[in-house]
């Protein structure tokens, strides 16, 4: 649309419907703020007294953004609609393209923008999530990782034994307990990779432990096994009742 400064000179009985007319043109095209109640399906309603009131709109347009604070967080995909508009797919953004939404994207109470893209749901249109949260939480997944030209880190694993059973160990002595991690090269640690074991629970004084990779071999063409052992070690005179159950443990493959 054209304005032009003799716009409203000429006609003064409608000037101010034809100025409403140019806000609520100039209304559509900037950020919309909406009161937002739901968690897993959105309605959003325009601003309408406040303040900056705005302009009810009639329909979605191409890049419409529309912004909130959310009050509730999702657990599942989302849709959302303005007003008495149509009920659309919300999508996240990612490195492969949109995709819906699983959960924890829209946390409560914080801000989310959604734009719309009549493109989206293979043309039924849909809003696209912007968010602080979905941000920070977008992974990186690099192949390697060299901090302040120091070693390189090219893999990191970390997860839950099975339930390991110890006996009482003697003083001065240990006892190995192993499992077995299968899967595909590199997605299993190696022999000679850093391993770190943490017990369920608090172990009586003079009890440590260490975690080391003793054999990896193939169970197929594609798949290979780690045979992690955990080594419990006494380090007191008497022998010792030690913890069983599951342990946490991380891998970690260092090149330097």
């Amino acid at each position: 649309m054209a304005y032009s400064i003799t716009q409203f000179e000429n006609n003064l009985s409608n000037s101010l419907v034809a100025l409403d007319q140019n806000f609520t043109t100039f209304g559509a095209l900037v950020p919309i703020p909406c009161g937002i109640s739901g968690t897993n399906t959105l309605t959003l309603t325009q601003n309408a007294t406040g303040l900056v009131p705005t302009q009810t709109i009639q329909g979605y347009s191409t890049n419409m953004i529309f912004t909130g604070i959310a009050s509730g967080t999702n657990n599942g995909p989302v849709q959302a609609q303005v007003g008495s508009l149509g009920l659309l797919n919300v999508y996240k953004d990612t490195l492969t393209g949109p995709q819906l939404l699983v959960g924890n994207e829209i946390i409560q109470f914080n801000a989310i923008s959604l734009r719309y893209d009549p493109a989206l749901n293979s043309g039924a249109g849909g809003f696209h999530l912007t968010s602080s949260t979905e941000t920070v939480l977008t992974p990186i997944a690099p192949s390697a990782v060299q901090i302040n030209n120091g070693a390189t880190i090219t893999n990191l694993l970390s997860g839950n034994s099975p339930t390991l059973t110890f006996t009482a160990t003697p003083g001065w002595s240990s006892q190995d307990q192993p499992f077995t991690l299968t899967g595909l090269p590199p997605a299993i640690p190696l022999v000679g990779d850093f391993v770190a074991v943490v017990p369920p629970s608090l172990a009586a004084t003079g009890i440590g432990y260490a975690g080391f990779v003793s054999s990896v071999g193939s169970l197929s063409s594609l798949l290979s096994v780690a045979t992690v052992m955990v080594r419990l070690i006494n380090s007191a005179s008497a022998s010792l009742a030690s913890n069983s159950g599951v342990y946490r443990y991380k891998a970690e493959r260092v090149v330097p």
